[in-house]
């Protein structure tokens, strides 16, 4: 299993941070199929709960919102999603009615629900880079801190974890290892800092406080979904990793997080 994890990060790595640095149609490319590729196992999943989601509606967002978040001017790209999201609980709606009595309102709200989970929130990754003049530094950074995070929860927990943080969701994770990701976060943006000095000491740790938090939640949401469908791993593409969603659950909260924290903080 170790072998796996670091021959999958031997690969992926280097091709994540060429895609970062390149930015523009390269990353919008690899945001769609990483979207679709996790809708692919939400589907999975909602088929182990009895949900059937209309597939058109659901892939058909892994195109709709990253190429919304790409053409959009930095100045309103919050606007343009918003609008997108609501003609897309529209076109929900009119299905519900068209297709009535084929789809209820269970699957109709997975649907919408899910293609707001993956789609509209990896999207964030796009708007991120597209952040003028540091976009490079800060998805790097947001990336760097939420596998810190989920690393120091993993080992600090391992080592010390006593108090269970969320059992009916996660048995295994901890307080201990909670504050050991958080603490893990604050000493790399710190250092990240020392490198790149693109936001000031206060403001960096207060990113990496925020994302030591969000990345907790990513993962305990994604574990919710996987308990709720009797799965261990959303798939098996990642290997040591299992699937796109087991990766990138965490990615999805501290994106957008960091996105907002930007947006309404610094500019």
């Amino acid at each position: 299993m170790l072998k796996d994890r670091v021959l999958s990060a031997l690969i992926g790595i280097p091709v994540l941070l060429f895609l970062i640095y390149t930015g523009g149609i390269p990353l919008l490319i690899f945001v769609i199929i990483l979207a679709l590729l996790a809708l692919f196992e939400l589907y999975r999943l909602l088929i182990e709960m009895n949900i059937r989601i209309h597939l058109l509606l659901l892939y058909g967002s892994a195109l709709i919102f990253p190429i919304i978040a790409f053409i959009a001017p930095a100045e309103n790209a919050e606007s343009l999603l918003f609008a997108g999201l609501i003609v897309y609980l529209l076109m929900h709606l009119l299905l519900l009615v068209l297709s009535f009595p084929e789809y209820g309102l269970g699957n109709i709200g997975a649907s919408y629900l899910g293609s707001c989970y993956i789609s509209v929130l990896f999207s964030f990754l796009i708007l991120i880079r597209k952040i003028e003049p540091y976009g490079f530094h800060i998805l790097l950074l947001v990336f760097v801190l939420t596998w810190v995070c989920d690393i120091g929860a993993y080992f600090i927990g391992t080592r010390f974890g006593r108090r269970a943080l969320c059992p009916t969701v996660s048995p295994k994770k901890t307080v201990e290892g909670a504050l050991g990701g958080l603490l893990s976060c604050l000493v790399v943006a710190y250092l990240f800092h020392l490198f790149f000095p693109v936001l000031s000491g206060k403001v960096i740790l207060l990113l990496g406080f925020t994302i030591g938090l969000v990345v907790q939640l990513g993962d305990l949401v994604e574990s919710a979904i996987k308990r709720i469908a009797g799965v261990k791993d959303s798939g098996y593409l990642i290997p040591g990793h299992g699937g796109i969603l087991d990766r990138f659950d965490s990615i999805l909260f501290s994106a957008p997080a960091a996105y907002f924290f930007i947006k309404l903080i610094m500019l």
